[in-house]
C-alpha cells in the first residue's frame, strides 16, 4: 500500500481538559484516547476553527473558513439545505482522486436537500410535515466526495430527524413525533423519530457501522487505502449515556459521554488492530469545539478560558492526538499551533501531490510538524470565530505568534445579542493577549499595545476578503 488509510474520529465537544493526557486531574477516565497518545504525538496547540459544530465540519472537510460562505456564522438547524456545493472539493473528493476509498459514519450536520410531497420532484421543503423521507436526501456527504454514508442529518441526539440515513435514504421512516419527556431534555429539538430510536445507542451504532465499512472495504479491496471520517454524536447534549457506562465518570453524566467517546475510540483502534491495519493507519482523534461546564470540579477546558461558542482558547483549543508507526513518533509533544482545516493540505502532502485547484484557501500543511520533521509552513495567522446561531455576526479570535486579539461582534439588537449567547458584550472594544505569557487570557494588553492590536484587527479584516494562504506570512 503506497499511501496509509486515514482515519479521523472527531467528538462532538470535548473539551481540553477532558482527557487525562491533556489533564492530570480529568474527572474522566480515557484510557483508550491515552493509550493513543502513548503511541502517536500528542499537539498541544490544535484548535477548531470555530467554537461550534457545524462551522468547524465545514472547516475539516473543505479546508477553508464557514464565514466564507452566504450562512456565515449561523449553525444548520433541522431541515436547512446543504451548506457545501457540490461543486466544492472536500478532503473526501480529493483522496477519492487519489484511490481512496471514502465513508463518513456519524454526525453530518452540513445540510440536505429534503423533498417535498408537494411540490415537483425537483423541489424541496423545510417543512417537517411535508417531507417525503422514502425519497432521496441529497446534497450530503455522497454528492460531496463520500463513496459511503451512514448517520445522521444533525446532532445526532439533539436534532430532528431522528433517524439513521444510509447514503442518501433515510433507514427508517421517521414518523414518530418526539416525545414530551425528551422534550424537557437540554437542547432537544421535537422532531419525527423513528421507530424504535434511541438516544444511548446512536454512538455504538455508528462504531458497528464503521467497523463493517473497514470489513467490507478489506473483503472488496485489500490493496485500496481508504479514508473513514467518524464524527461521534457524544458527548453533545443531551448526555443520556448507554446503561454500562452511567457512573463511568466522577464528574457526572456530561463525563459519562466523555467515557463512551473514549469507548468508540478503543473500539475503532481495535478494530484497525484486529484487522492487522492498525500501523498501516494514520489515526487522529480530536473534537470540533470547546466543551460545555465541567460538573464536581472538573475543568472541562483545562487551564483555558471560555468555553463551546467562546471566543477565548476554550472555545476552540482542542485535544489532538495522532497515531502513524514510523511515522509519527510515539510518545512525542508537539507545541506546534495547528487548525483542523489543515488536514486538507496536509493529507495532499501525505498522498504527494498538491491540493485541487481553487481549494483549501486557508489550510496549510502540518505534515513536518506531525511527522516531527520540524516545523510547518508559514500562516499568517490562525483565525477562530463563535458561530452563532441565527445571528449573522459573531466573536472573532485572531492569533499571530504569541499575540492573539478577541475582537467581539458589533453591537446588535437584542434579539441578535440574545441569540450570540457571547461571552463578551457585543459592541466592545477588542481584547489583547500575550499567549506565550498569559496562556489564560486574563490580562488586556490593548490598551499597552495599541499598535499591535490596530495590526491584528487590520489583518482580521483582509483575512476576510481573501483565503489566508494569499496573504503573505
Amino acid at each position: 500500500m503506497s499511501h496509509p488509510n486515514i482515519v479521523v474520529i472527531l467528538a462532538d465537544d470535548t473539551g481540553y481538559g477532558d482527557v487525562g493526557c491533556y489533564n492530570d486531574d480529568s474527572k474522566i477516565p480515557t484510557p483508550n484516547i491515552d493509550r493513543l497518545a502513548a503511541e502517536g504525538t500528542r499537539f498541544t496547540d490544535a484548535h477548531s476553527p470555530a467554537a461550534l459544530c457545524t462551522p468547524t465540519r465545514y472547516g475539516l472537510l473543505t479546508g477553508r473558513y464557514y464565514w466564507r460562505t452566504p450562512k456565515k456564522h449561523s449553525l444548520v438547524m433541522p431541515y436547512e439545505p446543504p451548506v457545501i456545493e457540490t461543486t466544492r472539493p472536500t478532503v473526501a473528493s480529493m483522496l477519492r482522486e487519489r484511490g481512496y476509498a471514502t465513508a463518513c459514519v456519524g454526525k453530518w450536520h452540513l445540510g440536505l436537500n429534503y423533498p417535498s410531497r408537494q411540490s415537483p420532484a425537483e423541489q424541496y421543503t423545510q417543512n417537517e410535515a411535508d417531507i417525503d423521507f422514502a425519497r432521496p436526501l441529497d446534497g450530503g456527504p455522497v454528492e460531496l466526495g463520500f463513496d459511503y454514508f451512514f448517520g445522521t442529518a444533525g446532532c445526532s441526539t439533539s436534532d430532528a430527524p431522528y433517524c439513521f440515513i444510509e447514503n442518501d435514504r433515510a433507514v427508517d421512516i421517521p414518523s414518530v413525533p418526539s416525545t414530551e419527556d425528551l422534550h424537557k431534555l437540554p437542547g432537544f429539538y421535537p422532531g419525527l423519530m423513528a421507530p424504535g430510536w434511541s438516544e444511548t445507542q446512536v454512538d455504538a451504532t455508528f462504531v458497528d457501522k464503521a467497523v463493517a465499512f473497514i470489513d467490507e472495504h478489506l473483503r472488496r479491496s485489500p490493496g485500496q487505502p481508504f479514508f473513514l471520517y467518524h464524527a461521534l454524536s457524544a458527548p453533545h447534549i443531551p448526555w443520556l449515556a448507554p446503561e454500562f457506562l452511567k457512573g463511568a465518570s466522577d464528574e457526572g453524566p456530561r463525563g459519562d459521554m466523555n467515557v463512551l467517546v473514549d469507548w468508540c475510540v478503543g473500539k475503532i483502534r481495535d478494530a484497525l488492530e484486529q484487522r492487522g491495519i492498525l500501523d498501516d493507519t494514520l489515526l487522529i482523534f480530536t473534537s470540533d469545539n470547546g466543551p460545555q461546564a465541567g460538573a464536581n470540579g472538573h475543568s472541562s477546558a483545562g487551564p483555558y478560558r471560555g468555553l463551546k461558542n467562546s471566543a477565548f482558547e476554550g472555545g476552540h483549543r482542542e485535544p489532538f492526538v495522532a497515531r502513524w508507526p514510523g511515522k509519527v513518533q510515539a510518545g512525542a509533544i508537539c507545541d506546534e499551533p495547528i487548525c483542523l482545516t489543515d488536514l486538507m493540505a496536509t493529507f495532499a502532502d501525505i498522498t504527494g501531490e498538491p491540493m485541487p485547484d481553487g481549494a483549501g484557501e486557508d489550510s496549510f500543511n502540518i505534515a513536518p510538524a506531525l511527522l516531527g520533521q520540524g516545523p510547518c509552513e508559514d500562516r499568517p495567522a490562525m483565525i477562530a470565530d463563535t458561530g452563532g446561531y441565527s445571528a449573522k455576526v459573531g466573536n472573532f479570535g485572531i492569533r499571530k505568534g504569541k499575540w492573539k486579539l478577541v475582537v467581539p461582534a458589533p453591537s446588535q439588537e437584542d434579539q441578535i445579542k440574545k441569540r450570540l449567547r457571547s461571552d463578551i458584550e457585543p459592541g466592545s472594544p477588542p481584547l489583547l493577549f500575550n499567549i506565550e505569557s498569559d496562556p489564560g487570557e486574563r490580562t488586556d494588553l490593548s490598551a499597552q499595545f495599541p499598535a499591535i492590536a490596530a495590526d491584528l484587527h487590520r489583518l482580521l479584516e483582509k483575512a476576510k476578503t481573501c483565503g489566508l494562504r494569499n496573504i503573505e506570512a
